[in-house]
């Protein structure tokens, strides 16, 4: 069984650009170096972000996408016989990998490093039979990291997804990190909170914390976010309306009259 392993980067400094490459250009050479050694197919996801990848497959967003998009992403795009999504930030060890391949032979289709599923490994096309209808909703940006991945685990536990490490322990505290024997946060000191930087929302925005809460309360905060987020589209939408009357149905004009075209209508007007 073939495994391609996706690293997820994502904008950090919305504001200097330098800066915000140079954490990506930091990550990905720790990633090359684990690639080399596990013989592993290495591709990578930039969303709203853009630095070098020495040649690395690329699949770009220009705009910052939803965790469920990017699983949809890494599913549809895979040549591999599983995908492994790993944010940039995390690193999986020899354990880890040695794990995931043995998890791999007992034909699991689906299952994650820890309870919090930041390393999601899957069997190609998992999410084939995912709805047209969910998968817009897993486009909606505004939902943020917290809140969209939740969308696609129905389909999951349909393949009965589970978590092979209950472990998820403090490793460092300068900086924060968080690890347990199969991977761990490697985030540089001064790594920004990427929810904070982008203004995505999270429920502790909400008072909410660990979502500990009800589930009609859990429900109606779910509409309040989307609700929120159709309203900045709308707002949008108004600010950019006038564009579709002005330019109509046509992106260019129709037929195209070049220089020559230009100076013989001019001598025969």
């Amino acid at each position: 069984m073939t495994i391609q392993c996706f690293i997820c980067a994502t904008c950090l400094d919305p504001v200097d650009s330098r800066r915000d490459a140079q954490f990506h250009e930091f990550y990905l050479a720790e990633h090359k170096k684990l690639a080399q050694k596990e013989d592993l197919g290495l591709v990578i996801l930039q969303n709203g972000c853009l630095f070098a990848t020495s040649g690395l497959p690329v699949l770009r967003n220009p705009l910052v996408k939803s965790v469920a998009y990017n699983w949809l992403l890494c599913d549809s795009n895979c040549t591999a016989d599983y995908w492994v999504f790993l944010p940039e930030d995390c690193r999986i060890t020899a354990r880890g990998w040695a794990t995931i391949r043995r998890h791999i032979k007992k034909n699991k289709i689906c299952f994650a490093l820890s309870r919090d599923p930041k390393v999601l490994i899957c069997r190609t096309g998992i999410f084939s039979q995912v709805s047209e209808e969910l998968k817009i909703l897993c486009d909606m940006n505004f939902l943020g990291k917290e809140i969209a991945c939740v969308l696609l685990r129905d389909e999951l536990a349909r393949h009965d997804f589970h978590c092979i490490s209950n472990s998820w322990t403090k490793v460092s505290k300068s900086p924060d990190r968080w690890g347990n024997a199969l991977y761990e946060e490697m985030n540089l000191p001064n790594h920004p909170d990427v929810n904070k930087a982008l203004k995505l929302p999270i429920f502790q925005d909400y008072g909410i914390d660990g979502w500990k809460a009800s589930t009609a309360e859990l429900e109606q905060l779910f509409l309040k976010v989307v609700r929120s987020g159709l309203e900045r589209q709308m707002a949008v939408a108004q600010q950019f309306k006038g564009m579709i009357a002005k330019n109509g149905p046509r992106i260019t004009e129709v037929p195209y009259k070049g220089m020559l075209r230009r100076l013989r209508d001019w001598v025969f007007r």
